[in-house]
């Protein structure tokens, strides 16, 4: 036979189970080591890829910023020429005849020029057409350099080293063809279309100084889409560079699950195959664990039957002679005073109440064995509050009972009304000094349920959790198998009866399910 007391053999120290499950641990590790390891190279061939792409976007805007600057300068260096001939022969026309409003206007519809405006000396003005530059200007302004404003080109040209009757002249040129060139030129467009190209997000260059003087590749997600975003370090600033990266998360997580879902499948094999390691080694064990258990509790069983039926014989013989005797005494004696006949009185019902204990001992004992009768629940409840009407009356506990319509079931008459009663008493006497009984009788499909709540409950943790356990008993005159016998009859009837204290709310439930199907 197994021993109920497993010991370590000496040339196994560890289970079988156990040694097989830190077996399969170990491979688990060593699958997760090479998960990790290859997640980390193909972090670094996607940080390899973005700086890559993100070093060509960096070199594709260094050109264009060049080239736009040469072809910006050009044209400038251009349109600065062209005015500026303009300006001189305007002097020119000036020296001849003084030029008046119509003649200037004349003239700047002639040279292709939105308008000229002199200035004299003594610091008149001549325009044509008449408010064609609404912005003020003296002669200071930097003169001979090109000025935009909106769409306009306008040239200041100090004209007094030529002329003595001019001061200088502004003259201005339609420039939107000019503005549009230098808009398509400009950085934010050359980012903008940069920014269309497939796979690429946004791409922006910051000119802020900072500490970083190296590229960095961070992976973030932006309005719950994965971008790789990257610097690069140029001469005008860091180019940063958002490229789609859902590819790249996608092959990691599906390189993530595979891995995963191996390790959980060894996991998983680990766990069952050591379970059933354990389950075999364990089986012996509990089985002879049960048949001790089950032994235990038939030798216990016995011996209570013994001892029940040796208390019986030997201490109910002597009461009933202590019985009769005091009837007797009672019968023949006609001078006993007072006193004597509350003694023998009391005697009595020591014998009675004795007696009864003895009989509950013989009742707990014997093997439940219930009939199969027809049971009306409900009217055996209500006989037995009936019964104890009086007592909850003068105990002043407020009664409330809810049952729908009949109800019945198969079952022992006798026990369950036994049940019933030892419910309601242990509630009665819970409360010698008033409180409340809720009673709910309910029918299901199946079964029967008897619902008990009383107030009075004031047993601390520790003897909660004995309630309804044999012999338990905070009265002074119990065997405390009221409660234990009650759970005894809904079992035998292929019921169940739950006990549940409440010591905050000093209240006791009482939960009974008897089944409505016949008992076979």
């Amino acid at each position: 036979m197994t021993s109920s007391n497993p010991t370590k053999t000496t040339g196994s120290p560890l289970p079988s189970w156990l040694i097989n499950l830190l077996g399969f641990g170990l491979l688990i590790t060593l699958v997760l080591a090479s998960f990790f390891y290859q997640m980390r190279g193909i972090n670094e061939s996607m940080k390899k890829n973005v700086l890559d792409r993100t070093r060509m976007v960096a070199a594709i805007i260094e050109q264009n910023l060049a080239n736009a600057t040469l072809a910006l300068t050009t044209v400038d260096n251009m349109v600065a020429t062209f005015l500026r001939d303009k300006a001189d022969f305007i002097v020119y026309l000036d020296g001849i005849d003084p030029l008046q409003p119509e003649e200037l206007t004349a003239l700047a519809r002639e040279t292709g020029l939105l308008g000229i405006t002199l200035i004299r000396p003594d610091n008149s003005s001549v325009s044509g057409p008449e408010g064609w530059n609404p912005e003020p200007f003296t002669c200071s302004d930097n003169p001979d350099t090109l000025r935009y404003l909106g769409n306009k080109i306008l040239f200041l040209h100090d004209s007094s080293r030529e002329s003595d009757d001019l001061s200088c002249l502004l003259t201005g040129l339609d420039g939107t063809a000019i503005a549009d060139l230098r808009k398509n030129s400009s950085l934010d467009t050359l980012l903008a279309s940069l920014s269309k190209l497939p796979g690429i997000r946004r791409v922006e260059l910051v000119t802020e100084p900072s500490d970083s003087k190296t590229s960095f590749v961070r992976l973030i997600t932006d309005n719950g889409q994965a971008i790789a975003r990257a610097g690069f370090p140029m001469g005008s600033g860091t180019v940063v560079v958002s490229l789609d990266a859902h590819r790249f998360l996608k092959r990691r997580d599906e390189l993530r699950r595979q891995f995963f879902f191996f390790a959980g499948l060894l996991l998983v094999l680990g766990i069952f195959f050591s379970w059933l390691l354990y389950r075999f080694q364990q089986n012996n064990l509990d089985q002879v664990r049960t048949f001790e258990k089950a032994l235990a509790g038939e030798h216990e069983a016995a011996a209570l039957g013994r001892t029940t039926a040796t208390i019986a014989h030997e201490i109910r013989n002597p009461l009933n002679a202590l019985n009769m005797g005091l009837q007797r005494l009672r019968m023949e004696s006609s001078n006993l005073d007072q006193d004597q006949e509350e003694l023998i009185s009391a005697m009595g019902e020591a014998v009675k109440r004795t007696s009864g204990i003895v009989s509950e001992l013989q009742r707990y004992t014997r093997p439940l064995q219930p009939a199969d009768d027809t049971v009306y629940l409900d009217r055996q409840l209500n006989q037995i509050l009936a019964l104890y009407g009086p007592q909850i009356k003068k105990q002043r506990i407020s009664l409330l009972v809810e049952s729908t319509t009949p109800i019945s079931l198969q079952g022992d008459r006798d026990l369950i009304n036994e049940l019933l009663e030892n419910l309601i008493k242990n509630a009665v006497e819970a409360q010698p000094e008033g409180g409340y009984l809720r009673i709910r009788l309910s029918e299901k499909n199946t079964s029967v349920q008897l619902r008990i709540k009383n107030s009075g409950f004031l047993l601390d943790s520790d003897q909660s959790g004995r309630i309804g356990e044999p012999y338990f008993t905070t009265k002074t005159r119990g065997t405390g198998l009221g409660l234990a016998l009650s759970r005894r009859i809904a079992k035998a009837h292929g019921g169940t009866m739950e006990i549940i204290p409440d010591q905050s709310k000093e209240i006791l439930r009482v939960l009974v399910s008897l089944p409505k199907k016949p008992i076979e």
